[in-house]
């Protein structure tokens, strides 16, 4: 019986994994504070909320006018990356843009492989402080962290979707974070995703951080590395 128990558990094993994170999240949402904006509760989902969290943490975290490296993980249609190279103007701040541009690497929930493609010339991005690595994380990270400058606050967009892309980001980066960095994540309360991704990492690295902010029903989260 032991040897054919992947056949009896193996069709409910998405279906419980995904109740498992969820009770992980909801439990995380209820004993976690966040101290700066939260928009909880919201009777239904709206994608626009994420500008509001955007708005509030730059105010207050002063990223206007500060030199920053942001790094968006999953730049898609560029929507986001725009948004920051328009509302930080200081010149010497960096912006790195990493995706497929080929659409997802593998099935995320309703969206198949593929989903997402978006050429990365019709980003029309002409900003220098602008710079594109296309391709899987797994093969652009890490070249890109040999010669990485690590000196200026960052801010780092994760909007990778998938647990595999969000966990190899974050434990690639782990060792350039630094006390104040900020990580924002798109998809938080997708359990089996971005949740558990950050949830194991933060675990796993003892990573100490403050939740400054929360929108459209914790789908958006913001929060503050503590060292």
């Amino acid at each position: 019986m032991k040897w054919r128990l992947h056949g009896i558990v193996e069709p409910f094993t998405g279906l419980l994994l995904n109740a498992y994170h969820m009770s992980k999240l909801s439990k995380w949402r209820q004993q976690t504070k966040v101290t700066g904006y939260n928009d909880w509760y919201q009777g239904r989902w709206d994608y626009s909320r994420r500008i509001n969290l955007y708005e509030a943490v730059s105010k207050q975290e002063n990223l206007k006018d500060s030199p920053i490296d942001y790094f968006e993980f999953g730049v898609c249609g560029g929507h986001s990356f725009k948004w920051w190279l328009e509302h930080n103007t200081n010149s010497s701040s960096k912006f790195y843009g990493f995706d497929t541009f080929e659409g997802l690497p593998e099935d995320f929930g309703p969206f198949s492989k593929g989903t997402m493609a978006v050429a990365l010339e019709s980003l029309n991005i002409t900003d220098p402080r602008a710079n594109f690595y296309k391709g899987l994380f797994q093969d652009t990270l890490i070249p890109f962290l040999e010669s990485y400058q690590n000196g200026k606050k960052k801010l780092i967009h994760m909007d990778a979707d998938l647990f595999s892309a969000t966990i190899f980001s974050l434990s690639q980066l782990y060792r350039f974070l630094n006390d104040g960095d900020i990580i924002l994540f798109d998809e938080f309360a997708v359990p089996k995703h971005e949740f558990m991704a950050f949830k194991i990492f933060t675990e796993s690295f003892y990573v100490n951080y403050e939740v400054i902010g929360a929108a459209n029903n914790y789908l958006f989260v913001a929060v503050k590395i503590k060292k």
